[in-house]
C-alpha cells in the first residue's frame, strides 16, 4: 500500500510538469507592431518603427525615390519592414514598398521612404528633425511638406526647361512646399492678401488650377502655423500662405512634377516657401471724378478733368479703371447706355452702381469687355447726350 501512494504522487508531480510546460510553450510572447504610433510632447503623434525608434522623412525624396545612399545611409538607415503590422489609427493604404538603387527595399508612408536616425540613442528620441533642413520627423497628420528638388516648368507651347528659385533658366535644387502626398503648391502673381482673382465663380476654370482645399492639421517644423488661413472662393475654402492663395497645376500628374513653375511663361505662378513675401493688399483704384448738372433740358454741363461746365463733352474712359458722375440734375436721368436712345432700355449696366440717377453719384468700373463706345443720354430728352469712347 505505501509503494501505491509514492507511485501515485511520482506520477501527478510528472503529469503537473508536464502541463506547465505545455502552457509555457503555447503562450507566445508579445509582440510590438512594425510600426507604431506614438504621442510626442512637442510633436504630437509621430511615427516610429517597432522598437519605439523615431522614423523620418527626406525632403530630397519628391518624387517617391530613396536619394539617400552611400554615406547618408550611415546616418540615415533605411527602414523596411517585411511584414508590415500596424498600430491602430494607421492605414495600410498610406503605406508603400520601393526598390532602392541597390536592390534593397524600403517602406513608405504617403509616397515618402521612410527613415530611423543614428543619433537616436533610445527609443522615443527625436534627434533629426531639422537636421540640414531636409530631414522631418514622420507624422501620420501633416498637411503640409517641404521638398527641395529642380524646377522643370512647362511653358504654354508645352516646351520644359529647368529653372532657378529665381525663374531664370538653369539648375538648382529650390526648397518648396508641397501637400501630403507631395504635390507641388502655388501661388499666383496677380493675386492679392487674402483675394483669388484666378478661379472663376462657376469654377470652370478650377482644372488649370485647383485650389488648395484642405484643413491645416500639422506642418513641418520649419513652418510657422500663424502664416496659414484659408479664405472663402464662392462658397469653397482655400489654404493661404502669408496671405497667398495656394493652388495646384492641373498639368501635374505625378508626385513631385512642378511644371507650373514655367506656365504660361516663368514665374506667373511661383512656387511657396517661407522666403515668400507677404502677399500685397488689395489697392482701391482711386476713381476720377466728374460733376454733372444740366442747362435746362438742352445738355448735360459737365466738370473735372478740365472741363468747366463742357455741354455735353465726349469721354474717353479707360477700361479697368473707376469713374464717379456726381450727378445733379433733377428730372434728368442720366443712363449709361450701349445706344443712344431715350428711355430706360439699352441700359449699359456691368460695373455700373445707380445708373439712372438724377441726384446722386453713378459710379462706373469700366469691364474689361466693354465694347469701344458707349453712351450717356436723358431718359427724356434726346439733347442731352454724349459719347464715352473706351480704351485700354
Amino acid at each position: 500500500m505505501k509503494h501505491l501512494f509514492l507511485i501515485l504522487i511520482a506520477l501527478f508531480t510528472i503529469s503537473s510538469c508536464s502541463n506547465d510546460d505545455d502552457d509555457y510553450t503555447t503562450i507566445p510572447p508579445p509582440q510590438n507592431n512594425a510600426v507604431q504610433l506614438k504621442t510626442n510632447a512637442t510633436f504630437g503623434s509621430v511615427l516610429t518603427n517597432s522598437q519605439g525608434f523615431t522614423l523620418y522623412f527626406f525632403s530630397k525624396d519628391s518624387k517617391a525615390a530613396s536619394n539617400c545612399s552611400g554615406g547618408c545611409l550611415n546616418n540615415w538607415p533605411a527602414f523596411f519592414a517585411e511584414d508590415l503590422t500596424l498600430d491602430n489609427g494607421l492605414n495600410a493604404s498610406d503605406f508603400g514598398t520601393i526598390t532602392r538603387a541597390d536592390g534593397s527595399k524600403q517602406t513608405t508612408f504617403k509616397g515618402w521612404p521612410l527613415y530611423t536616425f543614428a543619433n537616436d540613442a533610445s527609443a522615443g528620441d527625436i534627434n533629426g528633425d531639422g537636421a540640414g533642413g531636409v530631414w522631418y520627423v514622420a507624422k501620420p497628420d501633416y498637411t503640409v511638406m517641404m521638398v527641395s528638388a529642380q524646377l522643370v516648368g512647362r511653358d504654354k507651347d508645352g516646351n520644359e526647361s529647368n529653372l532657378t528659385s529665381n525663374y531664370t533658366e538653369g539648375d538648382e535644387e529650390t526648397f518648396y512646399m508641397v501637400d501630403a502626398e507631395g504635390n507641388t503648391l502655388y501661388s499666383f502673381v496677380n493675386d492679392t492678401k487674402g483675394v483669388n482673382n484666378f478661379t472663376k465663380d462657376d469654377f470652370s476654370n478650377n482644372g488649370v488650377w485647383p485650389i488648395f482645399e484642405a484643413t491645416i492639421v500639422n506642418i513641418p517644423s520649419v513652418l510657422s502655423a500663424s502664416d496659414f488661413g484659408s479664405i472663402n472662393v464662392f462658397g469653397r475654402s482655400q489654404i493661404t500662405y502669408k496671405g497667398w492663395p495656394l493652388y495646384f497645376f492641373g498639368q501635374d500628374t505625378q508626385r513631385g512634377d512642378n511644371y507650373g513653375v514655367g506656365f504660361p511663361a516663368a514665374g506667373v505662378w511661383p512656387i511657396v516657401n517661407q522666403n515668400i513675401d507677404e502677399a500685397p493688399e488689395a489697392q482701391t483704384p482711386s476713381a476720377t471724378t466728374y460733376t454733372v448738372s444740366n442747362q435746362g433740358a438742352s445738355a448735360y454741363l459737365f466738370s473735372g478733368e478740365g472741363l468747366s461746365n463742357a455741354s455735353n463733352p465726349d469721354i474717353t474712359l479707360k477700361r479697368g479703371e473707376t469713374y464717379e458722375f456726381v450727378i445733379g440734375t433733377p428730372g434728368h436721368p442720366f443712363i449709361i447706355k450701349s445706344a443712344q436712345t431715350t428711355g430706360t432700355g439699352d441700359a449699359f449696366n456691368e460695373g455700373v452702381t445707380n445708373n439712372g440717377a438724377s441726384q446722386g453719384t453713378i459710379t462706373f468700373t469700366v469691364p474689361t469687355n466693354a465694347p469701344n463706345t458707349l453712351f450717356y443720354i436723358c431718359e427724356f430728352h434726346a439733347s442731352m447726350k454724349g459719347t464715352f469712347n473706351i480704351v485700354d
